[in-house]
Order: structure tokens, then C-alpha cells, then sequence
């Protein structure tokens, strides 16, 4: 049923329910415990998620007067600092300060086909069908540069046409193609790019920047999803403005973006017009954390009212971090349940 219910809002067949996707954000559970983890069991989800543990950082994170700091290295050498468990970290360490490192700089392995780990992650794949439209994330370019330079240069870069940047980032198309892949491989049924190319108001680039260099280098990594079939999920925070209109050309399927960056009425109309789905992400500047528990539910229901005259279309996804009351985050999970 769940899987069903999201083949049709995507597209725009009138499910008999509007979906939910819920996202496993430790920071909100570790900040509300066990009731936090009671309401998401009470209320499921249409997209596979097991809610069975409270989260907490390690104890060597927590320093002497009982602050969280955590500053590790991954695979990509790029250096990460945390100071809120739970929500993601900043770079402060990058592996490319200096590009004329860039051409000694060695990526980390890509996911392998075949291995045990592809085995087990295609059987777990097959049984989540079974119940779920399965999307899988893991393929970005523009962030995961900016984890690899620091993000003034990057824009330089990225501005004076440094050949040297240039040459990086057809690496990591090249690496992405990979785990495109693997996502092919194990049998996803949409796979997920993430990209923020938004601030608050305007997008971080040009669109004729984002048209000479990024779009044509999506274009080719989107090709393989859309030979097999496959469902194109693009999530991008804050405003993207004229680029929203290059990833629709594209021939993405799902958008995720902030919604009140935009028009919502012209985004929906955009959606539906190219038969996009949209994730349903409320307010979390204001709203969700400063709002009350009537805003919350008027806002939900408006929602519900709009993609039910549209047939379709609206997905809502919650994701409940560490700055939201929990008559809030109550008001938000059973107003969801109550209108969907």
C-alpha cells in the first residue's frame, strides 16, 4: 500500500492517502527520548524506517563542563567539526586548500558491485520493495566540493573557470557515476542528489553559471537513472530561482526543496505541469520551532487541501531536530495523520 500510495503521488494519480517520509534525525531524538520515538512508532511512515533506539554521543565527546564537540576526518580527508549531536557538521579542513594539490589528491574507493555489501544491500533493497518505493541517496557534486575546498575559493573558482577546479569536478562526475551505479545495481526505485544551490533569496551561482558547468555534467549523471527507469530526486535548500526551471528540463521527478522559499502556488503549478512530486517540508526556521500547535495544523491542512485539488503530487516529509518543542512536534506528526 505504501508503495503504491507514493508510485501515485509522483504521478499525480490520486493516492488514496497523501504520503509521509519521516527522516531519522538522531538530534531531535536524542533531545525528546522516548516519547519522541513513541509518536513515530504510533504514527507510521510510507518509507522504510525502523525507529528502535534513542541516540546519544559518545562519552569522549562530551567535554568537562558537559559540551558536545566532535572534530573527525573521513575518507574524503576532509576535516569535520560538530558542536550539535546529531545535526551535520562543518568542514574545517580541507583536503584541496592548495589546487596544486589536485592532481596528487587520490578519491577514496567506490562502492564495489559484487562485494558482500552489494550483495546485502540488494537483498535488503528486494524486501523493501516488497512494501516501499525504495530511493536511496549519494550523489552530489556541488557540496561535496565544497568539502574538498573552502567555499570562497570554490566560488572563485568556479568564477575565473580555474581549470584546475575544472578538472576536479569531472573527477567526481566520473566517481559519481559509480555510485549511480551501485544504486542501479541493488534495484532502487529513485536515487537522490543533494545540492544546495539556494540562500535565502537568490541562488549561490549564476543560472548561466550553473548552465555552462553543472547542468550539463547532471544531464550525463542523470542519463543512466532515466534509461532504466528509474525516479530522479533532487533535494536543494533556500531559493534556486531560475535554476529550479534547469532542473525541470532535466527531467527530475522529485523535488525536494524549502517551500516557503518560493511561491508556493507557482511552484505547484510547476510541479504538476511537468509531473514532478514534491516533498512537503514545513517550515523549520519558523513555524516548527516558533509557532504554535494551531499555525502548525492550519498550515498542514492547507497543505493536504492543495495537493488533493492537484491530485496528487505532495509528499510530506518530517524531520524533527533539536530546536522544536514537542507540543510542536506533536501538533506537526498528528495534523499530518489527521489531514494526509
Amino acid at each position: 500500500m505504501s508503495r503504491q500510495r507514493m508510485i501515485d503521488a509522483l504521478t499525480y494519480n490520486r493516492p488514496d492517502r497523501i504520503p509521509v517520509v519521516y527522516h531519522p534525525s538522531p538530534a531531535g531524538l536524542h533531545v525528546h527520548g522516548q516519547k519522541l520515538l513513541d509518536l513515530f512508532n504510533q504514527y507510521p511512515p510510507d518509507n522504510p524506517i525502523t525507529f528502535d533506539r534513542i541516540p546519544h554521543p559518545r562519552p569522549e565527546t562530551i567535554d568537562a563542563q558537559g559540551n558536545y564537540h566532535e572534530v573527525r576526518t573521513d575518507e574524503w580527508g576532509t576535516t569535520w567539526e560538530w558542536r550539535i549531536f546529531g545535526l551535520y557538521g562543518h568542514p574545517k579542513g580541507f583536503p584541496l586548500a592548495d589546487l596544486d594539490a589536485a592532481e596528487r589528491y587520490v578519491f577514496p574507493a567506490p562502492p564495489a558491485l559484487g562485494c558482500a555489501g552489494f550483495l546485502a544491500d540488494r537483498a535488503q533493497v528486494e524486501l523493501e520493495k516488497q512494501n516501499y518505493f525504495v530511493i536511496r541517496g549519494g550523489a552530489s557534486i556541488f557540496e561535496k566540493l565544497q568539502a574538498l575546498r573552502p567555499m570562497d575559493d570554490l566560488l572563485v573558482d568556479l568564477l575565473t573557470g580555474d581549470k584546475r577546479l575544472i578538472a576536479v569536478l569531472d573527477r567526481l562526475v566520473d566517481y559519481m557515476h559509480q555510485v549511480i551505479a551501485y544504486q542501479l545495481a541493488i534495484g532502487v526505485d529513485g536515487v537522490f542528489f543533494g545540492d544546495d544551490w539556494g540562500g535565502q533569496t537568490a541562488p549561490l551561482i549564476s543560472p548561466k553559471l550553473f548552465r555552462e558547468v553543472f547542468k550539463p555534467r547532471y544531464r550525463e549523471l542523470m542519463a543512466p537513472i532515466q534509461r532504466a527507469g528509474r525516479a530522479v530526486c533532487f533535494h536543494s535548500c533556500g531559493f534556486l530561482g531560475e535554476i529550479f526551471d534547469d532542473l525541470l528540463d532535466l527531467g527530475i521527478d522529485l523535488f525536494w526543496p524549502q517551500i516557503l522559499r518560493y511561491d508556493e502556488d507557482e511552484l505547484l503549478r510547476k510541479c504538476k505541469a511537468h509531473q514532478v512530486g514534491l516533498y512537503v517540508h514545513p517550515d523549520r526556521q519558523r513555524l516548527i520551532p516558533l509557532g504554535t500547535p494551531a499555525e502548525i495544523d492550519a498550515r498542514i491542512a492547507a497543505y493536504a487541501d492543495k495537493f488533493r485539488a492537484l491530485g496528487g503530487g505532495g509528499i510530506f516529509y518530517i524531520e524533527i531536530e533539536n530546536d522544536a518543542p514537542f507540543e510542536n512536534v506533536r501538533a506537526l506528526i498528528e495534523a499530518v495523520h489527521r489531514y494526509r
